[in-house]
């Protein structure tokens, strides 16, 4: 990809990409991040101690971010350990893919900036990935939710939020190092791709990920799909473990409720072929009326609203009423 894959993702700076010794590192650590520079310092200054001696680089990649944001993380650029670079256009997907291509290692980890890893995140990471065989591309990790301080209190609590929902806040909370090949899960808060594998699929596609305002995501959800129908296989561990930030302003039955529109959008544009989506959507016809009907008494533990707006998502991409 080289210079022509810099031009396409609109990097301004892309020579202060790491500096790597002869000796690659086993996994190249990246934080995409846009205006969110203190949520970056406060995961840096978790990750970059357990760094030491261990054959790792971290790289941050700066998505467009407001230049009070921008000159916040200048000062990153000496941290030893640590690459920034900057890029002139947002994206997750994009900077994601600007990091992919910067790292040296084995492994790409994709960390999201407001995602603090735990202590072990490193070395535990390292020990998990060592344990893959050359058929695993995939190795998704802990994510557990840090809610706001006055959570009880918020329109949707955390008590009341069931398993789609926690889904969608990029709740991750299972025990075990299991194969999850057949019933994939992870979320690019904290998850690992072999870098071979990616390289074989020219990086993460830039029509699902997040950019801006725009809760449409989806990414590595994409990128582990693709992976999985490629021949690769997809593993969990409970040992590396991320504190994610829950934010107030996502603890709303609107915001929910969107995220999840947003999924069926997202959901549409991963099927290949034309008679895929024609199947999907009539499915998706048949269940949304009871779904309509259901959502009325809806429980936390059935999340008809959720469904059923995950339904309207991929239809209204089907019918061209999407923005």
């Amino acid at each position: 990809m080289g210079m022509e894959f810099n031009r396409r993702i609109g990097t301004s700076d892309a020579n202060d990409a790491p500096n790597i010794s002869a000796g690659a590192p086993v996994i190249s650590i990246v934080i995409a991040t846009h205006n969110r520079s203190h949520d970056v310092l406060e995961n840096v200054n978790a990750l970059l101690p357990q760094c030491v001696g261990q054959p790792v680089e971290v790289i941050v990649i700066d998505s467009a971010s407001a230049p009070a944001h921008a000159e916040v993380l200048e000062d990153l650029r000496g941290r030893d350990g640590l690459s920034l670079i900057r890029l002139d256009k947002p994206g997750v997907a994009l900077a994601r893919n600007a990091g992919f291509e910067a790292g040296r290692g084995e492994w790409i980890a994709l960390l999201d900036d407001d995602a603090v890893p735990r202590a072990g995140w490193v070395e535990a990471a390292i020990t998990c990935a060592a344990r893959c065989d050359v058929h695993t591309a995939i190795l998704a990790g802990r994510v557990i939710p840090r809610w706001p301080d006055n959570a009880g209190s918020l329109e949707m609590p955390p008590s009341s939020l069931g398993p789609r929902a926690r889904l969608l806040l990029s709740v991750v909370d299972e025990d075990g190092f299991v194969d999850t090949t057949h019933h994939p899960i992870g979320v690019g808060a904290n998850m690992l791709f072999r870098r071979s594998a990616l390289d074989a699929l020219g990086g993460f596609d830039v029509t699902t990920g997040r950019v801006g305002s725009n809760l449409a995501s989806g990414e590595e959800a994409q990128m582990m799909t693709d992976l999985i129908a490629a021949g690769y296989r997809c593993w969990y561990s409970d040992a590396f473990v991320v504190d994610h930030k829950v934010h107030a302003g996502r603890l709303t039955r609107a915001w929910l409720t969107e995220r999840a529109r947003k999924e069926g959008e997202v959901e549409l544009r991963s099927l290949k072929t034309r008679s895929q989506r024609i199947a999907r959507a009539l499915k998706m016809l048949i269940a949304t009326p009871p779904l309509a009907v259901l959502q009325i008494r809806d429980r936390p533990e059935r999340e008809y609203y959720l469904r059923l707006n995950h339904n309207l998502g991929l239809l209204r991409r089907v019918l061209g009423w999407a923005s």
